[in-house]
């Protein structure tokens, strides 16, 4: 079973999500089949990665497969993250065009994203604290530099939705078109010209533009002081509960 489609054109590259039916929700085999995409993209001298759905998706990405979740199992060492930093890492534009719900681990995909293309129906929810899950330091440090604290601390605190509109504002959404113009602009226009400027020129921008927005100093004793306080969350009573909750809803299909 596959979850993901890849082709490539024009040096254009596009690996389109395929798992639909568990609202194209990221398990370990499918974030490796986006990271095989990745590496024969590159390896056939693509100059854009494009990450899309299939067309008319009620859900672009749900994030991280939660069947897949443990009790204590620290985030940071998730194959999703590892997959974020890459994309971070890529000399190559990585662009999503999206349309649909962008809920969690997709909202984070987007965030460690170059580029983003929305369509009218989106919407965004960072819902980690449903669960109550305590993310690295240098997640929210990128986020803030992406849309400022006071937007960061609504979608963590709320776990709520917010549209494509708002989402633009924020500097979650490069531009918004309607749902019959997200490809063509995606792919005709932003990835075109992208296409017209040196490959050389953009990996030197985005790699110096990623280490700038990923700087940010906390003391050896701050260090320290957050790991263990994450530590303590992810081995604690209420992360246990609601994971264990969650996960009985998705076993039986609510």
């Amino acid at each position: 079973m596959t979850y993901t489609r890849f082709s490539l054109q024009d040096a254009i590259a596009v690996i389109t999500f395929d798992r639909d039916d568990k609202l194209n929700a990221f398990n370990t085999a499918m974030t490796a089949e986006v990271n095989d995409h990745i590496n024969a993209a590159l390896a056939n001298r693509a100059r854009v990665i494009v990450l899309r759905a299939n067309p008319g998706v009620r859900v672009w990405c749900a994030g991280r497969d939660l069947s897949e979740l443990r009790p204590g199992a620290d985030p940071g060492d998730d194959p999703m993250l590892k997959l974020f930093e890459k994309i971070t890492e890529l000399p190559a534009p990585v662009i999503n065009m999206v349309e649909g719900a962008v809920y969690g681990g997709g909202l984070m995909l987007t965030l460690v994203s170059d580029i983003v293309i929305a369509s009218t129906t989106a919407t965004v929810a960072m819902t980690a604290n449903k669960l109550g899950i305590p993310l690295p330091t240098e997640t929210y440090a990128y986020w803030l530099r992406v849309m400022g604290i006071h937007k960061v601390k609504e979608l963590l605190f709320t776990a709520g939705n917010i549209s494509a509109h708002d989402a633009h504002i924020a500097g979650i959404f490069n531009h918004v078109v309607e749902p019959d113009d997200l490809e063509t602009y995606t792919l005709n226009v932003i990835a075109r010209r992208i296409l017209d400027c040196s490959a050389e020129g953009i990996a030197n921008a985005k790699h110096q533009l990623n280490l700038l927005a990923r700087r940010y100093i906390l003391t050896e004793a701050e260090r320290r002081a957050i790991e263990d306080h994450r530590r303590a969350l992810l081995d604690g009573e209420d992360f246990r509960t609601r994971l264990e909750r969650l996960l009985a809803q998705v076993k039986r299909g609510d």
